[in-house]
């Protein structure tokens, strides 16, 4: 059962990442035009630092899940 709720939360978890992970990616483009409002820049930086904490989250689901359910990963890739 355990098991099971590790990757319960990593398939829950996973789309979100994938999700603020390219909002970051627009944030670093729109980085670079010259005139940004302040408040959207604090916006963009808090989303940008949130997206780097829910990766590292992941990461560390991802390494309980292969000390925890070794194959788990082909197992899901079907």
């Amino acid at each position: 059962m355990n098991n099971f709720n590790t990757l319960a939360l990593l398939l829950i978890f996973l789309p979100m990442v994938a999700i603020v992970a390219n909002a970051a990616k627009s944030i670093a483009k729109q980085k670079s035009s010259p005139q940004q409002d302040p408040m959207l820049q604090a916006a963009l930086t808090q989303a940008e630092a949130h997206a780097t904490r829910l990766e590292e989250r992941i990461d560390q689901l991802e390494r309980i899940l292969d000390e925890d359910i070794p194959g788990w990963r082909a197992r899901n890739a079907r």
